[in-house]
């Protein structure tokens, strides 16, 4: 048995132990809403039905339409990566028609005859705790994925000569939602008779269910709920199962972390083969490869990341106090690092590197410097907008109590300033813009940009109360900003790899 195939008994094993009822509660609380890195955590779950409770009934099934609560931040100058927050209620019958259904959906996940294994089970599951579902929701993807990409898959490269990386471009906003009917019932049932329109099969209710969270269309799953990336699995676990039986033919070892594929081959052939066939089938569920982005590499390239070599050269010895020179020396490199490869994790694990287990920063915070750090910390979440709130969390760590008033003052100048620039643009720049207003309000830091926002999150964190949803009597989605704050800094709260 290779390593990936273990890998994937071994998470069929954890989640056929997990009950309906207790997956339900985990997708109605901690599924929710995106991952903690996209909203501020004022944006919480506290109160949804119990388990059982259904708000459209599958007799005369007749789900009302609903237009999501979006949002987004910068990918890149040019782009955005979009979020979608889908109407409680609709996103309870979801849950609740998955958690219903949960052994069927694991004998689609992990059919016997699939032979593309998936390292993006979305539930976090821990063999410590056999049974319970864990509180690592990102930090379970990221251990994955390193698991998936510098583990097993390089324990097994040695008979292989090959290696081709490919994805599915534009993959949630792509999703064709009668797809989720094909990849659940087949697609030949689907089509014969009036089974397209027979809401008694589980397919078709969550097709319709993700349309009416939509505005009614056909096109795109939302990116952040964790129902939205079950159905991804679903999706291409049908792709990888019709592909499998050829791959095993050629002897091809072949694995998936969400939309992003893997393949070992012992020839340069086989590898424009096995494009060709992913590309083939993806196209039966109306998707398309990513041309961009397939690349064909001799082994052992690609196999490690390179970043992570050039980062080691000059990282800190871990918890190691560093002077103000040798944070800006350390900074530096970490730019040039992320000039030459870009779009890494380099950013993120610098800023765990200036901080200790206690979320202490280990640098000097004084009065000479604290101006310097932060503008050099804000210029860093400039350039990669993900890591912005864990950049505010390194500010709020040199908050501790008892901080000097000289320094509490200088952060408050250096955001409100930071604030009034971007509301020149609020619509652009409202990710950061919600940080901002978060971390002023939960660290009791004066706001002095004094602006009345259209976006219904801006509008909620800046009046402290919720505007998403607010017909949803049955939902609590918003707790206090000071609430959150005594839930944990902004560190804590944004640790992927400690449950909270």
């Amino acid at each position: 048995m290779t390593k990936p195939e273990a890998h994937i008994r071994q998470t069929e094993f954890l989640a056929r132990l997990l009950k309906p009822s207790q997956l339900y509660d985990w997708l109605a609380k901690e599924g929710y809403f995106p991952e903690s890195y996209v909203l501020p955590p004022c944006f919480h779950v506290s109160k949804h039905p119990s388990y059982g409770k259904r708000f459209f009934p599958t007799k005369n099934f007749k789900p009302r339409i609903s237009q999501m609560c979006n949002l987004s931040f910068p990918r890149t100058e040019l782009t955005d990566r979009p979020f979608g927050i889908i109407s409680p209620d609709i996103h309870n019958d979801i849950a609740l028609d998955i958690a219903s259904n949960w052994n069927r959906i694991l004998d689609l996940l992990f059919h016997i005859n699939k032979h593309v294994y998936s390292y993006s089970f979305p539930i976090p599951l821990s063999s410590n705790t056999p049974g319970k579902i864990g509180g690592l929701r990102a930090g379970r993807m990221i251990y994955e994925w390193i698991e998936m990409a510098e583990n097993d898959l390089s324990e097994e490269a040695y008979a292989y000569k090959y290696l081709v990386r490919t994805d599915v471009k534009n993959f949630y906003p792509s999703v064709y939602t009668h797809s989720i009917a094909w990849a659940i019932d087949g697609k030949t049932k689907i089509r014969s008779g009036k089974n397209r329109y027979d809401y008694s099969l589980l397919g078709n209710r969550l097709d319709k269910l993700f349309q009416c969270a939509n505005d009614g269309c056909t096109n795109g799953l939302p990116i952040g709920p964790a129902v939205s990336d079950l159905i991804a699995e679903v999706i291409l676990s049908a792709v990888d199962l019709s592909i499998s039986a050829e791959l095993k033919r050629m002897n091809v070892l072949a694995v998936r972390f969400k939309d992003d594929y893997r393949f070992l081959c012992k020839t340069d052939e086989e590898s424009r083969k096995v494009i060709k066939l992913l590309q083939k089938e993806l196209r039966t569920f109306n998707l398309l490869l990513n041309e961009e982005k397939t690349k064909v590499a001799e082994l052992p390239e690609g196999i490690f990341r390179e970043w992570v070599s050039k980062y080691d050269a000059i990282r800190p010895k871990k918890g190691s106090k560093l002077t103000f020179p040798e944070f800006k020396e350390l900074y530096l490199g970490v730019l040039r690092i992320d000039k030459e490869l870009p779009g890494t994790g380099i950013v993120d694990t610098f800023i765990a590197d200036i901080t200790d287990s206690a979320y202490r920063p280990l640098f000097s915070v004084s009065t000479k410097d604290i101006g310097k750090i932060m503008s050099l910390l804000l210029l860093l979440a400039t350039r990669r907008v993900k890591s912005f709130p864990r950049v505010l969390g390194v500010i709020e760590a040199m908050l501790v109590p008892g901080t000097r008033k000289v320094i509490r003052k200088i952060v408050e100048d250096h955001l409100n300033k930071f604030l009034k620039e971007l509301c020149a643009d609020p619509y652009e720049n409202s990710y950061r813009i919600s940080w901002i207003l978060y971390f002023l309000s939960s660290n009791k830091l004066k706001i002095r940009v004094k602006r009345q926002f259209n976006d219904r999150l801006l509008r909620s964190i800046q009046s402290n109360r919720s505007w998403v949803f607010l017909q949803m009597r049955e939902f609590r989605l918003f707790r206090g900003v000071r609430a959150a704050r005594k839930a944990g800094s902004l560190l804590k709260q944004l640790d992927v790899f400690k449950p909270q």
